[in-house]
C-alpha cells in the first residue's frame, strides 16, 4: 500500500474524491489535506498514476508527520 495526499484547496479535489469513493479506498480527511492509501498491485493504482500523479504527491514514509522532522 502506498499513501498519497491531495490538498483540500486543489481544483481537482472533487474528481479525486470520486475516484476514492468508486474504488473504496481508505482515506482520512484533515483540515488542509486528504490522505489516502492505494494498493500498488491493482488496476486502480495504474489508473490513479495515469490520472492523478501530478495532483497527488506521495507521503514520504521517512518523515515524522507529527513533528515534521
Amino acid at each position: 500500500m502506498r499513501q498519497y495526499y491531495i490538498l483540500n484547496s486543489h481544483p481537482q479535489l472533487k474528481t479525486v474524491f470520486e475516484f476514492i469513493r468508486l474504488n473504496e479506498l481508505e482515506h482520512q480527511v484533515h483540515l488542509n489535506r486528504t490522505r489516502f492509501w492505494i494498493a500498488t498491485d491493482t488496476p486502480a493504482y495504474t489508473e490513479f498514476v495515469l490520472r492523478f500523479s501530478d495532483h497527488c504527491p506521495p507521503v514520504d514514509p521517512t518523515l515524522d508527520l507529527q513533528t515534521g522532522l
